[in-house]
C-alpha cells in the first residue's frame, strides 16, 4: 500500500510507530485536490484534510508513504478513524511517475467550516512541511492560512514548546 500523507502524517518516524513498515518513497503532489483546514477537532479547532476541487490548477503537497498491506488494520484506532476515510487517490512523486495510493479524507460530519487551526497546530504543519522538503511557494500558500491563538495557554505553552518555539 503507498499512503499519500499531508499534515502530521508527514513524519515517517512517528508514522512508523503505528505502521512499523512505513517507509518515505518521496515527495508528491495529489492534483485535483485543496488542503484545507476544516477537519473538526476535539479541542474546538480546525485540523487538516484535504477535498476533491474542480480548479484545474488545485494541488496538494506530502509525501508517499509505502507500508505493508497486513498493517491496514493499524489504522482503524477508534479514536480518530470514526472521522476518516481513505480514499484512492492518483499521486504524481518528484519526478512526475504515477503512484495508486491512499489518502486519508475527513467525512462528512466531521468537517467544520466555521473553525480555525490553532496557532502551534499552523505552526507544526509548516514545520513538517519544511522538514518534508515540500517546495517552498506551497510553504509559502500554507503560511498565509488563517489560523487563531489557542484560548487554553497551558495547552498553547507546552505545544508550542514542544515545537521548539520559545515566547518572552
Amino acid at each position: 500500500m503507498i499512503l499519500f500523507a499531508y499534515a502530521g502524517n508527514m513524519n515517517v518516524d512517528k508514522f512508523a510507530k503505528t505502521v512499523p513498515s512505513a517507509k518515505k518513497i518521496d515527495i508528491a503532489k495529489l492534483p485535483g485536490y485543496n488542503f484545507v483546514f476544516n477537519g473538526l477537532g476535539d479541542d474546538d479547532s480546525a485540523k487538516a484534510n484535504v477535498e476533491k476541487s474542480f480548479d484545474p490548477d488545485a494541488m496538494v503537497w506530502g509525501v508517499l508513504i509505502g507500508l505493508d498491506d497486513e498493517e491496514r488494520s493499524n489504522f482503524y484506532d477508534p479514536t480518530w478513524s470514526i472521522g476518516l476515510k481513505l480514499e484512492p487517490a492518483i499521486c504524481l512523486d518528484g519526478k512526475d511517475n504515477i503512484h495508486h495510493a491512499e489518502v486519508f479524507v475527513a467525512q462528512p460530519h466531521a468537517v467544520s467550516i466555521h473553525l480555525l487551526p490553532y496557532d502551534w497546530y499552523h505552526h507544526k504543519i509548516l514545520n513538517l512541511a519544511r522538514q518534508a522538503e515540500l517546495p517552498e511557494h506551497y510553504i509559502a500558500q500554507l503560511a498565509i492560512m488563517p489560523y487563531k491563538v489557542d484560548p487554553d495557554e497551558i495547552r498553547r505553552q507546552r505545544k508550542m514548546k514542544k515545537l521548539g518555539f520559545t515566547e518572552s
